[in-house]
């Protein structure tokens, strides 16, 4: 849920920072979310513990509204400031070895998600140009139904 106004200008009185550089700071502290080393050295030092610090990953939520996603350059931030509400996954990534899967498995989706989407592509239009003749008129279907 965004902030509502006054909520917005309560807490830059209460902080002391002005919104623009608020949004700055909560920017780079989501996108930091996004290296698993960095969420496992939050939880091995106590600070996903933290019932205020939970209170402000929820705060937080915000940022996976389109109008503020739009400004995060790592997704994976978003997903794991998600799984952050899972008390579960701040337990598991005290653990190295879990902690270490989700950064190979991270590493792994940025090497390969674009080949693979490519070879998909590829694969869907090649099988299209199979079942239709080649033809690009959507004669697939149609032309087999008729």
């Amino acid at each position: 849920m965004a902030p509502t106004a006054a909520e917005t200008r309560a807490a830059e009185i209460a902080t002391g920072v002005p919104n623009d550089k608020r949004f700055i700071l909560e920017l780079e502290f989501v996108m930091a979310l996004a290296n698993p080393r960095y969420v496992h050295h939050l939880a091995v030092n106590d600070i996903l513990d933290d019932p205020a610090f939970v209170a402000y990953l929820d705060y937080l939520s915000y940022w996976t509204r389109p109008e503020y996603a739009r400004f995060v350059q790592y997704p994976h931030a978003l997903y794991f400031l998600e799984q952050l509400e899972d008390p579960a996954f701040r337990a598991a990534m005290r653990n190295p070895r879990a902690c270490e899967h989700v950064f190979a498995a991270q590493y792994y989706h940025w090497q390969n998600a674009r080949t693979d989407r490519a070879n998909a592509k590829i694969a869907a239009e090649a099988a299209a140009a199979a079942a239709g003749g080649g033809g690009g008129g959507g004669g697939g279907r149609e032309a087999a139904a008729a």
